[in-house]
């Protein structure tokens, strides 16, 4: 009986130590990320730039939704689908807005990959 009590707390106190060290680990990394904001300055700049950009666009919908615009019958819209330079630069703008980078991003080829090439690369990649 002695034994199994023993193993019962030996078990308790290594799961208490375990947690304890992860939150103490999920603050040291909250802490760390937001020393990193604050010493770059970027953290306070851009979420004012996004609320001044939300703010804009509500005016924009409200000044839209105040004066009603004539009904149109919407055109068949033809898209070139040879043509992607559009298409590119979305993709890019967006990339250069995730990496929040501010080195400046070239796209120099693009290429359509089919899902069966994108499957066996991330099966090879992916599996270790």
């Amino acid at each position: 009986m002695n034994v199994i009590l023993y193993g019962l707390t030996v078990a308790i106190i290594g799961i208490a130590v375990v947690f304890i060290g992860l939150v103490i680990l999920i603050v040291c990394i909250t802490l760390l990320s937001k020393l990193i904001r604050t010493l770059t300055g970027r953290g306070a700049a851009k979420e004012a730039a996004r609320q001044a950009e939300a703010a804009a666009a509500a005016a924009a919908a409200a000044a839209a939704a105040a004066t009603p615009a004539p009904v149109q019958e919407p055109e068949p819209v033809v898209e070139d689908v040879s043509d992607d330079t559009e298409l590119i630069a979305v993709i890019s703008a967006a990339i250069a807005a995730f990496t929040d980078s501010d080195k400046q991003l070239v796209v120099r080829r693009v290429r359509r990959v089919s899902g069966w090439n994108r499957a066996g690369r991330a099966e090879q990649v992916y599996r270790f």
